[in-house]
């Protein structure tokens, strides 16, 4: 690096952390309206790609685990379903896979990960691939040199587009200061072969602040990797380590470059905020990817696909059309004032609502328990979770509290949830409220219902 590219990087630190921790954008929340309105024009109808390729991480290979280690080969025979489908582009280019490919980085387990790459991949597909944390762990990096790949960082070009990828170091450096000046060097390599084109980097673990989850889990080396892509605006970025949904809308970042996280294979995992466990029950009906194509315009489109329903997730926006697939659009990549992804969309996002005929009932009431269920809310991006409310009658404070995620990444999703609420009294009467919450933490309206414990 420069002396006068280190002065600027040195420079540029106060923005990016203010980038990093408001999630600054120069773009206004009125642009952000006509923005999210010019994607919504360009259907998926109107795409013909001309190139293809498949993002993941976090598949979590295990010897002991045979039935979730076919996720892996679901993966394959779905991808190439839908590329042999397609009416005009057939071909299924590349495969990315961003990290914690093994479950404790075992020979064992690398054999077994390499079976199901060499049994299910055909020819004409690259695999372009990185280690995670969970790789490094037993036969570590001489397991993933001797079965995966000959390189831990690397850059290959598919078809004219450039993939750049990093491994982590040990644990608790991730990334050293060679390979972000490597990483810096190989990205303007890219952006000089051609300065329109969309570049894919990927690592496994996150920049902190972007994508969801990424606040909970992340690369230690964030700011100074996120001060290299911030220099190179047609960066997209992969990433995963956090096993967050990805068809949660904020999974999707945009601000100097464009991130996405490539969820899991194996289990989901939560942001740390609401609720008091990031793993919610039925977290392990988990299976996804990322479909990744880009056209003839430079126009990049990213389908999150739903394994265990061997569909494309549909968007967990309340529309006229309950099939609608949810689709991420980046229409220009390499201009950011193009972006739709930006966090001017939680400025214009409304509140969640109940439909008229939503409501709450009670049961298996104890003297200190009660089960509540409630009837799903509705909302224009995503109704994230709930509150639930315990008042006794008479009393101004609450006498307990809950909060539940709203099981959006379940398909189909569920037209009512329940769950127990603790710590009441016998005898009392009480008024239940539920509450809903966007993925802004945006709360809309609610409803209630009134019960008594049992003496």
């Amino acid at each position: 690096m420069s002396l006068f590219s280190k002065i600027a990087a040195i420079l540029c630190l106060p923005l990016a952390l203010l980038m990093l921790v408001t999630g600054f954008s120069p773009v206004t929340a009125l642009k952000q309206t006509a923005l999210e309105e010019r994607v919504e024009e360009l259907s998926v109808e109107e795409f013909e790609p001309v190139f293809r390729f498949v993002a993941c991480s976090d598949i979590h290979i295990n010897a002991g685990a045979p039935a979730r280690n076919e996720r892996l080969r679901m993966l394959f025979e779905t991808a190439y379903a839908y590329a042999d489908a397609h009416p005009t582009y057939n071909k299924l280019d590349a495969v990315v896979m961003a990290g914690d490919i093994t479950d404790s980085g075992s020979n064992e387990e690398y054999a077994i990960l390499k079976s199901y790459i060499d049994n299910n991949m055909r020819e004409g597909t690259e695999l372009v691939s990185v280690m995670g944390n969970h790789d490094l762990h037993g036969d570590g990096r001489d397991g993933y040199l001797s079965y995966i790949d000959d390189e831990l960082d690397k850059h290959v070009v598919v078809n004219g587009f450039h993939f750049i990828g990093m491994s982590p170091e040990p644990e608790d450096v991730w990334h050293t200061p060679s390979q972000l000046i490597w990483m810096d060097r190989e990205l303007r390599r890219a952006e000089a072969d051609d300065p329109e084109r969309p570049i894919f980097t990927f690592q496994h673990g996150h920049i902190w602040n972007t994508v969801y989850v990424s606040r909970s889990w992340f690369t230690q080396m964030f700011l100074p990797l996120h001060l290299v892509y911030a220099k190179y605006p047609q960066v997209i970025n992969f990433s995963g380590h956090s096993h967050g949904p990805i068809n949660n809308p904020i999974d999707i970042w945009q601000n100097s470059y464009t991130a996405l996280g490539t969820g899991t294979l194996n289990y989901f995992e939560m942001e740390r905020d609401i609720g008091d466990d990031t793993v919610p029950e039925g977290s392990g009906n988990a299976a996804q990817y990322l479909v990744v194509e880009v056209d003839a315009q430079n126009r990049v489109r990213v389908m999150p696909f739903n394994i265990l329903t061997n569909d494309f997730f549909k968007t967990p926006a309340t529309t006229d059309d309950p099939d609608k697939q949810l689709v991420y659009f980046i229409e220009a990549p390499s201009k950011p004032v193009t972006y739709a992804y930006t966090s001017a969309r939680k400025k214009t996002a409304g509140t969640p609502w109940f439909s008229e005929s939503a409501g709450v009932t009670v049961s298996d009431i104890t003297g200190e328990s009660v089960k509540v269920t409630f009837d799903r809310a509705d909302d224009d991006v995503c109704v994230y979770g709930y509150r639930i409310t315990v008042t006794e009658k008479g009393k101004l404070f609450k006498t307990a509290e809950k909060e539940v995620y709203g099981e959006y990444y379940f398909e189909p999703l569920p037209d009512t949830q329940s769950c127990v609420i603790d710590g009441l009294d016998a005898g009392k009467e009480y008024t239940v409220t539920v509450t809903a919450m966007n993925v802004w933490l945006k709360t809309g309206g609610s409803i209630s219902a009134t019960f008594k414990t049992e003496n």
